[in-house]
């Protein structure tokens, strides 16, 4: 308005001088508009490419078939694969080409049962934890699958679980556990003694709502698939808050119901964006690097994804669910 006032006035006044400064006012803010678009477009810009490589399973009960497999983690020689079947309430065992081992599990709740096999970690040792889902509790097992020790049951106080989805060790042996149902985390010692919990249903700054997948980095910082809330919460290990992003939708860095997460040695984090059918990955702060994958059947296509896993070689294994199947990848710098 001050700008037409002054078109507006005595001729004598020194319009041009007026008017040209206005127009530069109006050329640096469209500089700085522009400059902001080009800012938040680099942030969203894919820096990867990811190729398939090879794929193994299909629906059924037998050896190397799947129904609905969960999650997917490598042993620490990273020459072998455990996958939670979890319709066939099992876990098996594979080789990185999807050649079967073995596998162990029987539906029920006595030890070594499963009822929902989800979540999967494993420890220093080889041993392999599993999430049993319905059976709200949480097993122990060798990598050969003999069983060692289950710790919980359904409720909501310390050491109880309502539907816990994902488990995940640290370098210490501390167990971690997404208990969805209480919208919390659970930290337990290695023999399942209770050591702290963090987290209330919202969407607060470090609330969550029903939390499915759960990783930890280098240095021990928890990051959480915030199922409900599409977005991943970043926390230290004793639960105090860091960071948080994503929000609902399908565009780069969004997400639709998060579930695995997964974080290399690099400290970058995989996220199965369950809904949208497809896998991104960030940097530890929540910068976009990338994303793949569309819904359906084939190669390179997923059907709600859930779990993700990476090698040292760079190489990304996807637990692609309802098609029971799994999909290996590599990654390529973008051309």
């Amino acid at each position: 308005m001050e700008y037409l006032k002054i078109k507006f006035a005595k001729k004598a006044q020194p319009l041009r001088f007026r008017s040209i400064s206005s127009h530069r006012f109006e050329l640096l803010g469209l500089a700085l508009i522009i400059a902001l678009f080009l800012t938040v477009a680099a942030t969203s810009a894919q820096t990867e490419t990811y190729q398939f490589v090879s794929k193994w399973g299909n629906q059924g009960t037998g050896n190397g078939e799947f129904d609905h497999p969960y999650d997917i983690i490598l042993d620490k020689s990273e020459s072998t694969l455990f996958i939670s079947d979890t319709y066939n309430h099992r876990v098996q065992k594979f080789t990185i080409d999807g050649k079967f081992v073995s596998t162990w599990g029987t539906h029920g709740s006595g030890n070594g049962q499963l009822n929902f096999s989800m979540g999967l970690a494993i420890d220093n040792y080889d041993n392999i934890y599993v999430a049993d889902t319905c059976n709200n509790r949480i097993q122990k097992f060798s990598s050969d699958g003999s069983f060692l020790i289950a710790f919980g049951s359904r409720g909501s106080g310390e050491g109880q679980f309502l539907w816990p989805y994902d488990v995940e060790v640290d370098e210490e042996g501390n167990i971690y556990v997404a208990d969805a149902g209480n919208s919390r985390i659970q930290k337990f010692t290695n023999t399942g003694d209770f050591i702290c919990t963090w987290g209330t249903h919202g969407s607060d700054e470090g609330q969550l709502k029903y939390p499915h997948g759960i990783d930890l980095d280098a240095q021990g910082n928890v990051y959480v698939g915030d199922y409900y809330n599409h977005r991943i919460v970043k926390f230290t290990s004793d639960g105090t808050f860091i960071t948080q992003w994503g929000n609902g939708g399908t565009g780069n860095g969004q997400l639709s119901t998060t579930k695995g997460v997964f974080v290399d040695s690099e400290g970058n984090v995989y996220v199965a964006d369950y809904w949208n059918c497809r896998i991104q990955k960030f940097s530890a702060n929540g910068d976009f690097i990338g994303t793949w994958g569309v819904k359906g059947t084939g190669d390179g296509q997923f059907n709600t994804p859930k779990g993700v896993v990476v090698d040292e070689d760079g190489y990304i294994y996807i637990a692609d669910t309802s098609n029971s199947r799994i999909q290996k990848f590599i990654v390529n710098p973008a051309p």
